[in-house]
């Protein structure tokens, strides 16, 4: 599924407060050339989605994504990173820790 500029900003207007929402807007932006053509908005929504509203988190996964964007649609694909064995949970777990992030709440339990 493409996704736009608009669901970005959709995005944006949902997970972060008034105040924070062109600054989140400009941290997407740095990412640049990092996703190849066509997935930009879809690395972008993705970042969204694991900062939880989290300004701090939000620029840790841009410079994730900026290293090599496949690791952050991994950790939001859901045909990719089903977590349904402890094995799987344990990967993504070291995953965030090799980049010296903080798993989503969602992943500890």
């Amino acid at each position: 599924m493409a996704h736009s500029r608009e669901d970005v900003i959709t995005a944006i207007r949902a997970t972060f407060p008034k105040g924070s929402r062109t600054r989140a807007w400009e941290l997407l932006e740095t990412l640049g050339p990092a996703a190849p053509e066509g997935e930009r908005e879809r690395l972008q929504l993705a970042i969204l989605k694991l900062s939880e509203g989290n300004e701090e988190k939000l620029r840790q996964y841009v410079d994730v994504a900026k290293r090599d964007y496949r690791d952050v649609l991994l950790l939001t694909d859901p045909e990719e990173a089903q977590l349904d064995t402890p094995e799987k949970r344990q990967k993504a777990r070291e995953l965030f820790e090799k980049f010296g992030l903080e798993p989503p709440a969602t992943l500890l339990e």
